[in-house]
């Protein structure tokens, strides 16, 4: 699994959002529905589960409506998010009765459906605490801590230690912002920045975790045979074809394909609903 570009990927895209949200909330709703776009239609819709795609595309109306509501209204609820689960639900309930595939697997494909709408609308705590008084600073400090998770992960060392590694990063990171920064310090006391981000983080190394479990669990299905073609008709039925000689690549089993989506997507999700509980109670 190539987790190094991916890690990379989370560190960069943190520090993104960590400027968008400090430019204005417009481009960190942008950002975010990067986020969800990237989570449903890259994660959820690879899944090998029926309907999958459907219930991608059912996610993704959920965690972009949830988004645009909060967006439009400036609002620093999360009533957008609550009030959109319920429509999803019976969604998703309509799509597994409509199935003409006999309906296999109907508990688990129902049951990635509501979890992917659950998890599309997560992101979208983020936007509502940057809607907050002073919400751009616990939005910039727990995207600091995913961001420094992510960069650990990158490193060349075991995962556990690097993420433990990471966690510690966001802690220091967040401490000597704030002692440095009279802007900042004058906002969030040095104690609720390193619990932000340090929770934050802590967050992210467990997404981090979730999706190793499940590419150390996925099982791919069987690959098709190679065809050899054009081979020499004088070698006989029983000749093989050398490297290179037209024999075609076995296609990724599908469900492979849908963790890089999720390393990638996931620590936001995780580290979005701690980073607004934490940032109400502890900066706004």
């Amino acid at each position: 699994m190539p987790s190094v570009h991916a890690s990379l990927a989370v560190a960069a895209l943190a520090g993104v959002l960590a400027l968008a949200s400090a430019s204005g909330s417009t481009l960190l709703a942008g950002g975010l529905a990067l986020v969800i776009v990237i989570f449903t239609l890259g994660g959820v819709a690879a899944a090998r589960a029926g309907a999958a795609r459907w219930s991608a595309g059912i996610a993704l109306m959920a965690g972009l409506g949830a988004l645009g509501w909060t967006w439009s209204e400036g609002s620093s609820d999360l009533t957008p998010m609550a009030a959109l689960l319920g429509p999803t639900l019976v969604a998703s309930i309509v799509v597994q009765l409509l199935r003409r595939d006999g309906r296999a697997g109907l508990t688990t494909s129902l049951a990635l459906s509501v979890t992917a709408c659950v998890l599309a609308v997560l992101p979208v705590a983020l936007l509502a605490l940057r809607e907050s008084h002073d919400g751009e600073y616990p939005v910039g400090l727990a995207l600091l801590g995913v961001g420094a998770v992510g960069l650990a992960e990158s490193l060349p060392m075991s995962r556990a230690v690097g993420r433990l590694v990471g966690v510690l990063l966001a802690a220091l990171g967040a401490g000597a912002l704030v002692l440095t920064t009279d802007w900042v310090s004058e906002a969030v006391p040095a104690v609720s920045a390193v619990v932000v981000a340090t929770f934050a983080g802590l967050l992210a190394a467990v997404a981090f975790a979730a999706v190793d479990r499940l590419a150390d669990e996925f099982t791919p299905q069987p690959a098709p045979v190679a065809v050899r073609v054009g081979g020499d008709p004088a070698a006989g039925p029983g000749a093989e074809a050398g490297p290179g000689a037209g024999a075609e690549p076995a296609p990724l089993p599908r469900g492979a394909s849908a963790f890089l989506p999720l390393r990638v997507s996931l620590p936001f999700v995780a580290a979005a609903p701690v980073a607004y509980v934490l940032g109400r109670i502890f900066v706004s």
